[in-house]
């Protein structure tokens, strides 16, 4: 039987000397107080001084304690920087126990003249059942001050020694993580990001973690992880979330071994997850459940001469019954009968409902586990049931397979929400074993825009717009559309021109959605000042007004989720009391690897005047080695599309 818990840890007193780096609060040094920028990012609104946190094992009653303490110093340089003086502790609970944060300490030095944080200056919130927040805002914060900040947080939860992130939106110039890890806890650890950590370490401390009561002690592995000069991870267009690309060091449980010799595994295999995910009664449990379709397919379906046939209408027939609460829960709270009663479920009522229609129909259709984009990449290297947030569905047709989710009506048939091109999914057969698949977009998204305008005598302009898109740029098309009146497209269209009125405007396939969308907008530009110089921008709208990319490096990958392309053909006809005075060059510019092209394109006569504009970008996902030509590529169709068609009246 085993004993209880009763006494305080004994940890042995060691210590190194190696570069591992020390503070002392409260005394911050003079170079720092009177420091004006940061030499290695001159346009930093602040910069963290010194950072560390320090982890170690200690013996509450009845259960082990992990308690962090945590100290950062932070050089605020102006009023931009304020908003990294308001700190946020997160705390975790459940039913049973909960983290607690102890010893607050706050300065904020200006000059030589400090303010301490008061205890009525901490407030804590209430976020949800599980989570709760103590948060303060440094008080007399001024451009200049440095801030100071300790705290120790405590918690009961082993799987919560989640590790340290040494990047984040300022930049650090040290960041140390140090832990005293009893070998009785085993963590994987992993290291993300593209920096290089200045100290890794790793080494035994002999006999340190003693339980009274237990006849024997653990050694302890003695852990320091540290980085210098730490960039700020700059967030920019095209990418997944940032926690996929920051620098630090994640554990996760992976078994405890016990002084009795009792050992209990966290980390699992996949075969043990197929066999748990059959018998779950919120995923292999609902599977059971195909016959509920029986009777709920309409019986035409069953008539139709192909599986592809039948799979579109089964497709359909779902998401046109549901609708989606906004919820995920695909672990929890999974009822598709009452789903199905009330027409609306979660994430996983939906698409498990999908599924076990299709297999119903005799379809080959298997469940796909998958991370949004938001939520990050799940691991590979085992499971980490926690890191996935989403099911969809893969249909098994002859040589071909099907990515499907039922949960949003303006889906057609095989395409994914882009929130869900994330690179892979795990595929749960329940029959045989799991395995991973890629998941990208099956179609290249397209805009094309077509104009064909006429400059009369009078100096108007008339004509038309007709505007044709594709795949997913047509889903975003209509997600704007969807809800609009024709008046309130046309207002809307109206209003990013001056002096351009729309007489009439048409749209075909609004609701088919496995159709391209076609809108047309028959249109009269007035001259307004009767100006003898006229500046007419031929893209209305389909072009790059900025370079989505600046930095000067960037280390993580642009990720678009889909191919896309984006085309406009102008045609202008000329009165004979015009002419076209000056207007952009003719390009052609490619990527490296076949990774894109513009070819840019104008023609002038004496009485017309053409341009074809065609950008396209022909795969998902370029890496850092790839960015500045990618980023060049962007400089030349921005610097080329902002020049005007100018016009002048003879």
């Amino acid at each position: 039987m085993k004993k209880k818990i009763i006494l305080l840890i004994l940890i042995l007193n060691c210590f190194f000397t190696y570069s591992q780096k020390e503070y002392t609060f409260g005394k911050p040094s003079t170079e720092e107080l009177v420091l004006k920028t940061y030499k290695l990012d001159t346009t930093a609104n602040a910069v963290v001084l010194f950072e560390a946190a320090n982890t170690t094992f200690t013996v509450g009653i009845n259960n082990i304690i992990v308690s962090t303490s945590f100290y950062k110093k932070i050089k605020i340089f102006n009023k931009q920087g304020f908003k990294h003086a308001t700190i946020s502790i997160p705390l975790y609970n459940n039913k049973i126990d909960k983290e607690h944060v102890i010893d607050i300490k706050a300065i904020t030095h200006n000059s030589f003249n400090k303010t301490f944080l008061t205890k009525s200056q901490i407030f804590e919130e209430r976020v949800n059942d599980r989570w709760r927040e103590v948060k303060f805002t440094m008080p007399n914060l001024k451009e200049g001050s440095v801030i100071e900040i300790m705290y120790t947080v405590n918690t009961p939860f082993k799987f919560n020694l989640t590790g340290w992130e040494f990047q984040s939106d300022i930049p650090k110039k040290y960041s140390q993580f140090t832990a005293l890890i009893p070998m009785n806890y085993v963590y994987n650890r992993s290291l993300t990001g593209y920096l290089k950590l200045s100290i890794n370490d790793a080494r035994i401390v002999k006999k340190c973690f003693t339980v009274p009561g237990y006849g024997s002690s653990s050694d302890c592995e003695k852990l320091t992880y540290a980085m210098e000069n730490i960039p700020a991870f700059e967030e920019e267009e095209y990418m997944t979330t940032k926690e996929n690309f920051l620098s630090k060091i994640k554990f996760e449980l992976s078994k405890t071994i016990w002084f009795d010799g009792t050992k209990k595994k966290y980390t699992s295999t996949w075969e043990a997850v197929d066999r748990e995910f059959k018998r779950d009664k919120n995923i292999g449990g609902q599977f059971k459940k195909s016959s509920f379709f029986k009777n709920k397919i309409p019986k035409e379906i069953s008539l139709l001469n192909s599986d592809l046939e039948k799979a579109k209408a089964i497709y359909v027939f779902i998401q046109k019954h549901y609708s989606w609460n906004k919820k995920y829960n695909i672990f929890k709270n999974v009822n598709i009968k009452k789903a199905y009663e009330n027409k609306v479920g979660n994430i996983g009522e939906i698409n498990i409902s999908l599924i076990n229609a299709l297999k119903f129909a005799g379809i080959n259709t298997e469940l796909v586990l998958m991370s949004t984009r938001n939520n990050g990449f799940p691991t590979k290297l085992h499971p980490v049931i926690s890191d996935f947030n989403y099911i969809i569905a893969k249909v098994n047709i002859g040589d071909s397979y099907y990515f499907l989710d039922a949960t949003n009506k303006l889906l057609p048939f095989g395409m994914l929400p882009f929130k869900c091109l994330n690179h892979f999914g795990r595929v749960m057969d329940f029959k045989n074993e799991s395995y991973w698949v890629d998941i990208a977009s099956t179609k290249d998204s397209k805009t094309k825009l077509y104009v064909g305008l006429t400059l009369n005598e009078d100096g108007t302009i008339t004509g038309k717009l007709r505007k044709v898109t594709f795949w997913h740029d047509a889903l975003n098309r209509r997600k704007v559309i969807e809800n609009l009146s024709e008046d309130e497209i046309i207002s809307n269209f109206e209003d990013n021109y001056d002096n351009l009125e729309v007489i009439n405007y048409t749209n075909e396939n609004k609701t088919t959605i496995n159709k391209p969308l076609i809108e047309t907008f028959e249109v009269l530009i007035e001259d307004f000042d009767n100006s003898k110089t006229y500046f007419l921008n031929p893209y209305f709208g389909e072009k790059f007004t900025k370079n989505p990319f600046n930095q000067k490096d960037r280390l993580y990958p642009v990720d678009f989720g889909y191919t896309r392309t984006y085309s406009v053909n102008f045609i202008l006809n000329i009165s004979k009391n015009y002419t076209i005075h000056t207007f952009p060059k003719s390009k052609s510019v490619k990527l490296p690897e076949n990774g894109g092209s513009f070819m840019f394109l104008v023609k002038s006569t004496s009485n017309s005047f053409s341009l074809s504009s065609n950008i396209k970008i022909s795969k998902p996902t370029f890496f850092n080695f790839e960015y500045k030509p990618l980023k060049e590529f962007f400089n030349i169709i921005v610097n080329t599309q902002k020049i005007p068609i100018e016009i002048k009246k003879l």
